[in-house]
């Protein structure tokens, strides 16, 4: 499905969300402003995207970052102060550096470490167990058997008496259990949009969960809220559903640089 969405080589097809203020760039970190490694700690947002995104912010666009890491985590490893972010999917954002956290995920902190401990004690070899304060994150990049141990995976959390307090959710080698909340990477979209005052944007994602941010945009597209363009990160391990939910593709973490690079042309 890749090859029905447009191949952006520079932002000339975005000028008209750049003529509408103000413009904001709403992104995704790992796998579209960094490289995925492999374990989470080893990726990096390189020096160059952190100027451009630094930059951009000089230049007037307003700068999101939505991701599946803790905030903290997030605001270290870009080192933006300028920009808003949203971690661990919207359970945590922070809007000029201050920090506020859904309602009701506070209770969810004690009930993942009792997830975390049953499955301490079981046999996942491969498997990578991360705290993510109220998520428990599984990664299963580096196991010899991918399949096998996403199998495995799955099958300890529907033995796990704690884990049904939470919903199971998937992305690249990882599976992730995360509390039932309405809370997402498309409300936090929503609440960047609305606090950031945007009346354009462009979005960029690379996996499952960069979908609810898609189809957010979309929705307030739709309503004429905004305008907006969805810009998927191409990669061998990019599912279909984020071409389907996307208006545009660009190749790889390369393709996002280069991106930035012409907006900030455009924009000079």
């Amino acid at each position: 499905m890749s090859e029905l969405r447009p191949l952006l080589s520079d932002a000339a097809p975005l000028r008209p969300l750049l003529q509408q203020r103000p413009f904001g760039i709403l992104s995704d970190i790992d796998g579209t402003l960094s490289a995925i490694a492999p374990r989470p700690e080893e990726a990096y947002v390189p020096d160059s995207v952190r100027e451009l995104l630094a930059k951009l912010s000089e230049a007037g666009v307003r700068i999101g970052l939505i991701t599946g890491r803790p905030l903290a985590e997030a605001q270290r490893r870009v080192g933006l102060e300028t920009a808003a972010y949203a971690g661990n999917h919207g359970l945590e954002m922070a809007f000029d550096s201050k920090a506020e956290s859904a309602p009701g995920a506070a209770k969810y902190f004690g009930q993942a470490q009792a997830v975390i401990a049953y499955f301490e004690k079981l046999p996942l070899p491969g498997v990578r167990i991360e705290n993510k304060g109220p998520i428990v994150a599984l990664h299963y990049r580096q196991s010899p058997d991918p399949d096998a141990s996403r199998k495995a995976i799955l099958a300890a959390v529907a033995a796990t008496p704690p884990a049904g307090a939470f919903r199971l959710h998937e992305g690249k080698k990882i599976v992730e259990l995360r509390p039932p909340l309405p809370v997402s990477k498309g409300t936090a979209a929503e609440t960047m949009v609305r606090r950031l005052g945007l009346r354009s944007v462009i979005a960029l994602g690379d996996d499952m969960t960069d979908v609810d941010m898609f189809e957010a945009v979309g929705r307030l597209r739709d309503e004429g809220r905004i305008q907006g363009a969805r810009i998927a990160v191409e990669a061998a391990e990019t599912p279909q559903a984020v071409f389907a939910a996307a208006d545009y593709r660009v190749e790889g973490v390369e393709g996002v640089e280069r991106l930035l690079v012409s907006l900030l042309k455009e924009l000079a």
